[in-house]
């Protein structure tokens, strides 16, 4: 099986300085597609979580199936401003041209995800 991490798309990205001040003052929505535990563990208040893949319990990946449905439920508007996270970046970039092939034309990848987040995450 290959790994869907493996072709990281070059889409529009933020640094976390530029993702925090359009989520803060910007109103952008925060879509963060990292797993719900890992969303559980540390998140930013007020984010969406839409996993875009899940983790096994042999540590291969498997793509979220249903990551597009919930995503567009969650966000419906295609023209909505909306800041993709994860942990480091790789699933927001993937996550990022998803949307952008479904239609959304104000998505940006927070480049580095939250590992680069200046701000304490709520749990």
């Amino acid at each position: 099986m290959s790994d869907p991490l493996a072709n990281v798309p070059d889409v529009p990205s933020v640094d976390a300085t530029k993702a925090k001040e359009l989520v803060e003052e910007k109103s952008y929505a925060l879509l963060d597609v990292r797993t719900v535990e890992e969303y559980e563990r540390g998140h930013v208040a007020g984010s969406v979580n839409v996993p875009y893949l899940f983790f096994k319990q042999d540590g291969t990946k498997e793509l979220n199936p249903e990551f597009l449905e919930k995503a567009t439920t969650a966000l419906p508007n295609p023209e909505a401003e909306i800041v993709v996270t994860c942990q480091v970046g790789r699933r927001g970039a993937l996550a990022t041209k998803a949307l952008q092939d479904a239609q959304y034309i104000n998505v940006v990848n927070l480049d580095k995800g939250l590992s680069s987040w200046p701000a304490p995450l709520e749990k």
